[in-house]
């Protein structure tokens, strides 16, 4: 390495780390060999190319939330980058090549290419044998499957650069950064020292300090030190060894946290789901004895549904009236603050999910219908949307109400069996609808308003909405979304039944309150009369958003100091500024914006923390949509070249 070469650092090894790789690679691969030189530092305190999500030599009992074939980590012709495309495989057509299936067919022949002109190692094959056989396009893979994959796209991305590149990997943790002149220095936990002309920060889930609760949580543990507490965090980091067996535990959250603590304190506990289609889960659970009894509870109260088994890829959404409402205000060219998205968006979302659920119901059961599909449908487009269930009772016996997805267990007050007996019994019915998929109004309804999470967070990207209604109606479409649309692979539902009949797991409720009583943890939920619930152990089973505003990363409090980052705001409709938990980056560049409104001369932000700022955030890449997230890598690696001159403006 020549002290004239430009020096680059990466901060993060994982999806976005590998995507940025890959795309400097195929931008220099454009140009001829430069006078100065190029070095690349990649800094990854986990496993390198898969980070700490994705990490292969993780438990396989956790899965993808995402389907095999519906993932990519590689670029696609036709999409919006810059940089030169790079057929790769997606992970389901990794697989097929992986295990060496004959029949090739639907694969582009540069990514067969690509794959063989830099195949996996052998003990790749080996060590996943038995899950590839196993792989269907609609499976959720392992996530150790999934960081297989990635750990590969690293490794083609490192062969894809010009070898007048150095590469530096730094197995470490980034502790801080300093200006030094016209460079920047970063700082390492092994107290190595970089020289950085331009970074990026790829860094995922960055944990926030701990909130007001959260210190008084941790004044309990010092009061009680027989307390345990879980706290929240990616599954594959929290400590399950202290979840105890046979003991009852409290658990705030019943996403896919939880769902992921329910497996590893089960199946990795040597518990066995035995198919018994005499239940009405279709499994029965064979205890070990060494499962928790769960007493559960969450915002909502209710558990994230299922999604459908439709044998394949999920249907697209129809969202006619949504895409023509976002095609009219974008015409409009409209700026920060813009659009109430109570008033302009959110009664299209709605309609939008109604005329999903009555057309699928005329087709699979056109008999509940008394009048016509027609008729049906203008009452959608002309009755306000809180008042449709009651306009449609009188052209059909089969009522539609999207209130009672949003609030589940709404004017609810029964006793703790009472409710876990209800969300049994709601949760059988989740079964049927997921098993019906194509055939269920239900879920073609439900599905419409995941749907349409994506194109909303598009249309209020760079603060749009305003805030009033970003906290309103948009913040329940995402969060109904959420519930409907991200929840867990069928059998893990399944599965959540099973443990309910084996006696394992018992529901309290939404809205829970904590509270120390007696040295031990309560819980109470206006759904079971604030009947308390107590335990020695809290797992709470979520993951924060990162947030700029109480910063604990020490590399992101090293930025703070030096006012190299703000949080960025979104405006209410009389112009006042409310911050968020996003850092501001220059979303033509991904530069950190400073207090002062300048933007940073080297230091770019991209990927999950700035998703109060950006949309799509979190989302992998999946093929066909022309993902946001391969825009914005291919965006950061482009602007970096440029900026450090092997590329033109």
């Amino acid at each position: 390495m020549s002290t004239n070469d430009k020096q680059v650092a990466i901060i993060g090894v994982g999806p976005r780390g590998i995507s940025v790789l890959e795309r400097i690679a195929a931008a220099l691969n454009t140009v001829s060999r430069p006078q100065q030189g190029l070095t690349i530092h990649l800094v990854e305190d986990s496993q390198m190319g898969a980070g700490n999500v994705w990490r292969t030599d993780q438990t396989r009992t956790l899965c993808m939330n995402t389907l095999a074939g519906a993932v990519t980590i590689f670029t696609e012709p036709g999409s919006t980058v810059t940089a030169p495309v790079v057929e790769g495989p997606l992970q389901f057509d990794w697989i097929r090549l992986l295990r060496g299936d004959e029949d090739l067919s639907g694969i582009p022949e540069k990514a067969i290419e690509l794959f063989r002109t830099y195949p996996p190692t052998a003990s790749v094959a080996e060590d996943f044998k038995q899950e590839l056989a196993d792989t269907v396009i609609q499976s959720n893979p392992s996530r150790a499957l999934y960081g297989a994959y990635l750990r590969w796209a690293f490794d083609v991305a490192l062969q894809l650069l010009p070898q007048w590149v150095t590469v530096e990997q730094h197995n470490t943790r980034a502790i801080g950064i300093r200006e030094d002149g016209d460079r920047d220095v970063i700082t390492l936990d092994n107290s190595e020292m970089i020289s950085a002309d331009s970074t990026v920060l790829a860094v995922g889930w960055q944990t926030p300090a701990f909130n007001a609760e959260e210190q008084s949580i941790l004044a309990a543990l010092e009061e009680y030190p027989d307390l345990v507490w879980v706290k929240p965090g990616n599954p594959v980091e929290q400590d399950a060894s202290l979840i105890p067996a046979g003991e009852q535990v409290l658990v705030r959250g019943l996403g896919m946290g939880f769902f992921d603590i329910m497996a590893l304190t089960t199946i990795d506990r040597g518990g066995i789901f035995h198919e018994d289609q005499s239940t009405r889960s279709g499994l029965r659970y064979e205890a070990s004895g060494e499962e928790p009894l769960f007493i559960i509870s969450s915002g909502r109260g209710y558990p994230y549904l299922p999604k459908s088994d439709y044998k394949s890829l999920p249907p697209g959404a129809k969202l006619a009236r949504l895409k023509a409402v976002i095609s009219t205000i974008n015409s409009q060219k409209r700026g920060i603050a813009s659009i109430n998205y109570d008033t302009e968006v959110w009664p299209a979302v709605v309609r939008d999910a109604y005329e999903a659920y009555y057309d699928n119901l005329n087709r699979v059961n056109p008999e509940a219908i008394y009048t016509s599909l027609e008729k049906i449908i203008e009452v959608i487009d002309e009755v306000d949307v809180d008042k449709l269930p009651k306009a449609l009772a009188a052209h059909t016996a089969d009522i539609f109400d999207l209130q009672a997805w949003e609030f589940p267990l709404a004017g609810i007050n029964e006793s703790v069996e009472e409710l876990t007996a209800r969300i049994a019994a709601g949760l059988s019915h989740d079964i049927h609808h997921a098993e019906l998929a194509w055939d269920s109004p239900l879920k073609s309804a439900l599905w419409s308003i995941s749907a349409a999470r994506k194109p909303s967070s598009i249309l209020g990207a760079e603060g749009r909405f305003t805030f009033e209604s970003r906290r309103n109606r948009f913040a329940a479409v995402m969060a109904i979304g959420q519930m409907v649309g991200s929840g867990p692979p069928l059998f893990r539902t399944r599965e959540l039944l099973a443990l309910v009949d084996a006696g394992l797991v018992h529901f309290i409720g939404a809205r829970p309150r904590l509270s120390v009583h007696d040295g031990l943890w309560q819980l109470t939920s206006p759904t079971t009369g604030e009947t308390p619930q107590r335990s020695r152990v809290l797992i709470d089973a979520w993951m924060h958003n990162p947030d700029v505003r109480r910063n604990a990363d020490p590399l992101a409090l090293t930025l703070e100091e030096a006012n190299r980052v703000r949080p960025f705001n979104v405006y209410s409709s009389d112009g006042t500024a409310a911050p968020t938990g996003s850092p501001e980056v220059d979303p033509a560049t991904h530069l950190l914006v400073h207090p002062n409104g300048k933007l940073d001369p080297r230091v770019r932000l991209i990927g999950i923390p700035t998703y109060a700022q950006l949309p799509d955030t979190t989302i992998s890449p999946m093929p066909g949509t022309n993902p946001l997230m391969l825009q914005e890598t291919d965006k950061a690696a482009v602007q970096v070249l440029r900026q450090l001159g092997f590329i033109d403006a």
